[in-house]
């Protein structure tokens, strides 16, 4: 399965990060909250409780790699920020469901309104449960700048269709849901819910730890799950380097891309004083 946005964004170095923990899903996650590949294991970054899914009895599974966000995506009126609860990692928005689960069977470009919601929703989950091969574009821009998803006929034969998850930020703006198929067979669940948000911590160096993705901007230590299981941080310069964020165009991207071809960059994983070393995160070169 592969994820993308439209407009193309740094596609290669987005496409080569989720094609590379999609085939090793054991060497490290990044913790993250937007459009993933949606796997069985531990919960990190995605949100901070099950009470999401609670109306269809099926646990959150985990988010295991993620591409950035939609330009200009509306900004939800969210709750204040406050400090994590023990066993949360800090940045991760607490979720709740405030509302049941709608799900549609996708036959051809559909769209679902999003009007009738709570006032206090602050998201749209939206979950793509594939049964077909295909692909699907799906959010909430009529535009269509939304993310994408592909599942292939081995995937599908074989039972190893992941689906794909997004929480789409609500404001006044938003409207609908636009379904797009191209060859896609399957459902689309639609659960309203509300993030509150969690403060990044602060270490004695004066680095900020915690997810990627909130409200407070990205902190200087970025969660992860290392290479034996444990949770733990990555330096944000150091991954940005590695996975080639901080290519700027096209060019540079090519350049990139063969200068790392094939390698395996291994960071170091610290606890969140950001020297204790906890074990490693890998990537592949694209």
């Amino acid at each position: 399965m592969a994820a993308d946005f439209t407009p193309e964004r740094s596609e290669a170095i987005e496409q080569a990060l989720i094609e590379h923990v999609s085939r090793h899903p054991g060497r490290g996650r990044h913790a993250s909250r937007t459009i993933a590949l949606l796997v069985t294991g531990a919960l990190v970054g995605a949100g901070a409780t099950a009470s999401a899914f609670a109306a269809t009895d099926t646990m959150p599974p985990a988010v295991t790699e993620a591409t950035d966000a939609p330009d200009g995506e509306p900004t939800p009126d969210l709750p204040d920020a406050f400090v994590a609860p023990a066993g949360v990692t800090p940045g991760t928005p607490l979720v709740s469901a405030i509302a049941d689960p709608v799900a549609v069977i996708v036959a051809g470009d559909t769209v679902v309104p999003l009007t009738e919601r709570p006032d206090e929703a602050t998201h749209a989950r939206v979950i793509v449960s594939p049964t077909g091969a295909g692909s699907l574009s799906f959010g909430t821009d009529p535009g269509g700048n939304n993310p994408s998803a592909a599942w292939s006929p081995s995937e599908i034969g074989r039972n190893l269709a992941p689906a794909a998850s997004y929480d789409f930020p609500l404001d006044t703006s938003v409207e609908a849901l636009y379904l797009a198929p191209s060859g896609f067979a399957g459902t689309v669940t639609v659960q309203f819910v509300t993030h509150v948000p969690t403060r990044l911590g602060v270490n004695s160096s004066g680095q900020t730890f915690g997810t990627s993705g909130g409200p407070q901007g990205e902190p200087d230590l970025i969660a992860v799950i290392a290479t034996n299981g444990r949770t733990g941080y990555v330096s944000q310069e150091s991954l940005d380097e590695a996975s080639g964020a901080h290519v700027a165009n096209p060019e540079e991207v090519l350049a990139w891309q063969e200068e790392n071809a094939g390698t395996i960059i291994v960071l170091p994983v610290y606890e969140s004083d950001g020297t204790t070393q906890i074990g490693e995160f890998q990537l592949d070169g694209p």
